[in-house]
């Protein structure tokens, strides 16, 4: 008899102990030596949810026929659009609905990156819009794809001259250059 109460107390111990352990109000010592010493070999992470991206800024190109050098400061981006050979953007912080302006030359991008015209094609309906925006990789060739740049700024990453897009891709804006 004797043994089956020392049994029974020890299994209701070992129950108590992991309920205690299970419970994350309860502070015990093995708790507070790993929260306050973490494991070397473990880095701290930023998290990155709580951690605010840089601010953005510069300006991007927004052309219109009667304000031909009118920018956007960043973060705001241009929308341009298709109702016309001219292509006349705004200003905005909302979805566009045919072309969006984030960048116009590598100098609004992060180090290495690219400042990339990308045609937004379906299969059945054909060309719907454009994006202009910074991506890591090489932006894509011609027609569906251009590099943006400045005739006074950095090289092109494929080697080509900077031209203006006036001309040589005639679905932007005429105040962007591209790579040719």
């Amino acid at each position: 008899m004797r043994k089956s109460h020392f049994a029974t107390a020890s299994i209701l111990l070992g129950l108590c102990a992991v309920a205690t352990c299970a419970d994350p109000s309860v502070n015990n010592d093995l708790d507070a030596r790993h929260h306050f010493h973490p494991d070397a070999s473990v880095l701290p992470v930023a998290d990155a949810a709580t951690t605010p991206p840089p601010p953005v800024t510069g300006s991007v190109s927004c052309y219109t026929e009667g304000a031909p050098d009118q920018t956007c400061a960043l973060p705001d981006h241009c929308c341009f659009s298709n109702y016309s050979a001219q292509h006349d953007g705004s200003c905005s912080t909302s979805t566009c609905a045919y072309g969006t302006i984030s960048c116009d030359g590598p100098e609004d991008c992060g180090q290495g990156e690219h400042c990339c015209a990308h045609a937004i094609i379906d299969p059945t309906e054909g060309l719907q819009g454009y994006t202009v925006a910074c991506q890591a990789n090489a932006c894509d060739a011609p027609p569906v794809g251009s590099e943006l740049c400045h005739p006074d700024g950095s090289p092109c990453s494929t080697g080509g001259a900077c031209v203006t897009a006036f001309g040589n891709d005639n679905d932007l804006p005429r105040s962007l250059y591209v790579c040719r």
